[in-house]
């Protein structure tokens, strides 16, 4: 990511214009950037959900809690967009693990995971839905996929395959 300052400097006896081109990196800070997408089905919901991307080898990132700019993100039939960052850098992605803290049900039809070149999207078929209100669904749901459905990443969206 690049940054672009125009500084305009005043003194009594010049002016002073200094431009100034501020690179940082993701990657030069020692984070990864995951995408993941979330399609939620028959039941939105209004409470907190966590993520960890884990890879075959069985590394994992930290949970990250799923927050995005739309104010209302987990409602029936939205597709949202979470751009998380991760310490922990996977030589790909495995599974995806999804857990709550609120009884305020979710249920995920679909979950894509985006990172480096990689595109995997994994389905929920058993309809599980996510609350601590164990009559409503489970705390924690883990989707895996045994195949590796890779697709390239452009610039401008994370691709999706279908599983």
């Amino acid at each position: 990511v690049a940054k672009l300052q125009i500084i305009l400097i005043e003194h009594k006896m010049f002016k002073l214009l200094v431009i100034v081109l501020t690179i940082s990196s993701v990657a030069a800070r020692g984070v990864s950037q995951y995408t993941i997408q979330t399609f939620t089905g028959s039941d939105g919901s209004d409470g907190k959900f966590f993520a960890s991307v884990e890879s075959a080898d069985g590394s994992k990132t930290q949970f990250i809690e799923l927050v995005n700019n739309n104010l209302d993100a987990f409602d029936i039939g939205v597709m949202d967009i979470f751009d998380v960052e991760s310490s922990v850098s996977l030589k790909d992605v495995k599974c995806i693990v999804i857990k709550t803290t609120t009884d305020d049900r979710w249920l995920v039809d679909k979950v894509t995971v985006a990172y480096k070149v990689q595109a995997i999207t994994f389905v929920n078929s058993d309809r599980v839905g996510l609350s601590t209100d164990s009559a409503e669904g489970k705390t924690e749901l883990k989707l895996c996929s045994d195949e590796k459905f890779t697709t390239p990443i452009t610039a401008s969206s994370p691709s999706t395959s279908a599983c």
